[in-house]
């Protein structure tokens, strides 16, 4: 039996926290506007897709040059 990563359970549940308080907040506060939310995880998603992206790239180049 492996013993337990309590790193992933820090990631997911402290350093993580304020991501899902501000999504909690947009999708069950006062007053209801689905604009919002949407536009919020659209943004956030971009923002995922480029730090993937560009660590990608990075890795991409680093392979190329010391390969």
């Amino acid at each position: 039996m492996t013993p337990p990563t309590y790193g992933i359970w820090l990631l997911f549940g402290l350093v993580l926290a304020p991501f899902y308080l501000t999504l909690a907040g947009w999708f069950f506060g006062r007053p209801r506007e689905w604009r919002m939310p949407l536009l919020g995880i659209g943004l956030l998603l971009g923002f995922a897709v480029v730090a993937w992206g560009g660590m990608a790239l990075f890795a991409a180049l680093l392979g190329a040059l010391f390969y």
